[in-house]
């Protein structure tokens, strides 16, 4: 839910415009029932007050450490693309893509670029929790490159890279 009234559009597959379609649609189809709108008022509202924390994996000062600085740079880097899809003040580009990750169950293989502020505390990790790790995410679930070029860096780049992403 962090931030996703500034990240549409909403759900792993994309399938609500925004925020404020889905808070209503969460009612209709979780719920069963046509909220009032106070109640959907509230849940908006909340949504829009929930804060990104500083992660534990930064220094107290909030700063990177020199592991996921190295990282920050692999990420930023043409070699990996990461921030291609991952970037600008919120870390998403807001939009539907393949990154090879469809499941046998899935009815696409296209899904929401989510932000990555806080993804610290969000395992499990892609749309269907099916990474436990990010490192999975950026291994296991990465055999073709789909989700950043990383099947050439080293053990210690992806760990660098994982420091940082675990410090948004």
């Amino acid at each position: 839910l962090l931030l996703s009234h500034k990240t549409p559009p909403a759900m792993s597959l994309g399938v609500r415009a925004n925020m404020a379609v889905a808070t209503r649609a969460g009612f209709r189809h979780i719920l069963f029932r046509e909220p009032e709108e106070q109640e959907v008022e509230a849940v908006k509202a909340y949504i829009r007050s929930l804060k990104p924390v500083q992660s534990p994996y930064t220094l107290p000062s909030g700063e990177l450490t020199e592991k996921a600085k190295r990282g920050k740079a692999l990420f930023e880097s043409d070699a990996t693309k990461c921030a291609s899809c991952h970037g600008g003040e919120l870390l998403t580009n807001n939009k539907i893509t393949d990154v090879g990750t469809r499941g046998e169950y899935d009815r696409t293989g296209e899904f929401d670029t989510p932000t990555l502020i806080g993804v610290w505390q969000t395992a499990p990790y892609l749309h269907d929790g099916s990474a436990a790790s990010l490192h999975e995410v950026l291994t296991t679930h990465n055999k073709h490159n789909r989700h950043g070029a990383t099947t050439q860096l080293s053990k210690d780049e992806i760990d660098a890279l994982v420091e940082y992403l675990l410090s948004l």
